[in-house]
């Protein structure tokens, strides 16, 4: 008896236990959702009442406002934040200068939270105390850069004391320090006192600049195709020179767009500076030294061709560029060479440029050659270019005339992009400028003056609703003979970026059996809208209006108006237009890819 207990009451206590465990079960569960219950029912709501600036900066930096997402917030938790917010709140409104605020924090029935804030008047500027020590001041030009110092400084006397305006204004006034001849400087002393009181604040900032420093050597990395004095050289600085930021920027600038590099960084190696000179590194990455390009190319102007192209980026293994390029249309065949050089310290270029062209347009037939000389130069967004050039011509219209003209004249063109985007322009502008002139009667047919310039504007009030672009052009020449001026000098309107809804090249003066020859003054205008309708896509409404004459007093104004679609593809903007020209009621379409220039 006394044997066979133990098992029977084991056997009880598995039964029991295995009876049990469902309920565990089934408490646990319950739990879990009682606590969900709880958890689901703290959910509170915080009211602001203040200025609406302060309002923001308390719903952005609040713990009260931050924790409204916590699951794991209780009843306690919420009355612990709620009885530290005001002090909280102070302290992120001293950063706006409110030394003096009252605020009251009360959590009122159904986890209602109210914040009052009475922000009082804010702290000013009483006075403002900068001094600029150490090296600085045995430089000649100390007055002036001091003077500089005080302008970059942005709290000045009278403005309301905030933490963000301190903060930007000392880092404005080392930055300026620091990027002329004293990378080094720092700020050694940094004092705001506030006297809550009087709601007045004295300002104190000390800036040591230290040593002068100088460029050192320059390092190239990652040579391997080209001479490394073809790097070295586009620096306009030497080592030894005193540093100056822009310069590294300018520097770096003209590897960018120099075409033998894909990749380009330059630094200050300011951790391995040597008797109070720095080194400076550049680190590319090449591109081959040669390229052949093939290429179908399709222009509604002028219609299908052929391009066949061949650089070559080293020439003599001087970092010599050699370009020449076969271009193949129906009515346009060009050939044309260039050589370019390497950008020098002073941050111009030079190339030597020629080409031979032949076409046939609005029943004018021309074959035209032409060289130049130029010097160039590429800052930030403007392209400056100075050359010589020569141009010979020889041209027949409608079969009947023909001429041989020839002049030699000085160039000066000059061209800004300055738009959000080059590939997908919203907003900005695009200006080019031409200005060039005979040298007298020297190796000219006649002795002449040509002015031209281009404006694109991009506008976009409303992003969401569209864009606004609105073209101008406008050029004229003066001559002493006005037959004696090559026709490639001269001006026609019509056609893609120009006059749409006419053919290329179709305004300008009437010549023999139809031909259109060109004029000494040229005026052309495009407003336009451009509707987005899907990513990338536009409908584009635009109307047009311009021509070329012989002069201002016989011009005539011919006008068309259309519609269009913009692709903005990877590789540029894509235009078909299609337009219906006022003068002869036709209907034209016209295909273009590109900006303007």
């Amino acid at each position: 008896m006394n044997r066979t207990m133990p098992s029977a009451s084991l056997v009880f206590a598995r039964s029991h236990r295995r009876r049990r465990i469902p309920g565990r079960r089934l408490l646990a569960l319950a739990a879990i959702l009682l606590a969900g219950q709880a958890q689901a029912a703290l959910d509170y709501m915080v009211e602001i009442d203040a200025p609406s600036n302060l309002a923001q900066l308390l719903r952005d930096n609040l713990e009260l406002v931050e924790n409204q997402r916590d699951p794991d917030i209780d009843q306690s938790w919420l009355e612990a934040l709620v009885k530290s917010t005001p002090d909280d709140a102070k302290k992120l409104l001293e950063t706006e200068g409110y030394f003096g605020a009252k605020v009251e924090a009360t959590l009122e029935g159904g986890n209602r939270v109210k914040v009052k804030v009475s922000p009082g008047e804010p702290v000013l500027i009483d006075d403002v105390v900068i001094r600029l020590d150490g090296a600085v001041r045995q430089e000649s030009d100390y007055q002036q850069r001091f003077a500089q110092v005080l302008e970059a400084w942005t709290l000045p006397m009278g403005a309301p004391y905030r933490q963000a305006d301190w903060d930007a204004g000392k880092r404005a006034v080392l930055r300026r320090v620091q990027a002329d001849r004293f990378p080094k400087a720092r700020i050694v002393k940094s004092e705001a006192r506030i006297d809550p009181a009087t709601r007045r604040a004295t300002l104190d900032v000390a800036v040591d600049s230290g040593p002068l420093i100088r460029f050192g050597a320059i390092k190239v990395n990652g040579l391997k195709r080209y001479p490394e004095k073809l790097a070295t050289g586009m620096a306009d600085f030497n080592p030894g020179s005193p540093y100056h930021q822009d310069k590294v920027l300018a520097f770096q600038s003209a590897l960018e767009q120099s075409p033998q590099f894909s990749s380009v960084i330059v630094s200050a190696d300011f951790d391995h500076i040597v008797d109070n000179q720095v080194p400076v590194t550049v680190d590319v990455v090449e591109l081959p030294k040669k390229k052949l390009e093939l290429g179908l190319t399709y222009d509604s102007d002028v219609g299908p061709g052929v391009r066949v192209g061949y650089d070559h980026y080293n020439l003599f293994q001087q970092g010599w560029t050699g370009s020449a390029l076969v271009d193949w249309k129906r009515e346009q065949q060009s050939l044309s060479f260039g050589l370019g050089f390497p950008r020098e310290s002073d941050g111009y270029s030079h190339s030597l440029t020629s080409a031979f062209k032949s076409e046939n347009v609005q029943g004018v037939k021309t074959n035209t050659m032409d060289a130049g000389a130029w010097r160039l130069r590429s800052r930030g967004n403007i392209e400056a270019r100075l050359g010589v050039e020569f141009l010979k011509e020889s041209a027949e219209a409608g079969g009947v005339t023909s001429s041989d003209t020839h002049v030699t004249q000085l160039v000066y063109g000059w061209t800004q992009r300055a738009v959000d985007d080059l590939m997908r322009p919203r907003s900005g502008y695009l200006l080019d400028g031409q200005l060039s002139g005979s040298l007298g009667a020297l190796a000219s047919s006649t002795s002449m003056v040509r002015a031209y310039g281009r404006a694109v504007g991009y506008w976009s009030p409303f992003p969401k609703y569209g864009t606004f672009v609105a073209r101008l052009e406008l050029g004229q020449v003066w001559a002493k003979e006005g037959a004696q001026v090559p026709s490639a000098l001269l001006f026609r309107a019509g056609g893609a970026n120009s006059v749409r809804g006419y053919d290329y090249q179709s305004l300008g003066l009437p010549g023999p059996n139809g031909s259109v020859l060109g004029g000494r003054v040229v005026a052309t205008g495009s407003v336009e809208y451009q509707i987005p309708v899907k990513p990338d896509w536009y409908l584009a409404l635009f109307s047009d209006a311009g021509n070329a004459a012989d002069s201002w007093k016989g011009f005539q104004t011919m006008r068309a108006n259309g519609v269009g679609v913009r692709w903005m593809s990877p590789v540029a903007p894509l235009s078909f237009d299609i337009a219906k020209a006022e003068g002869d009621g036709k209907i034209r379409w016209n295909l273009s890819l590109g900006l303007a220039f």
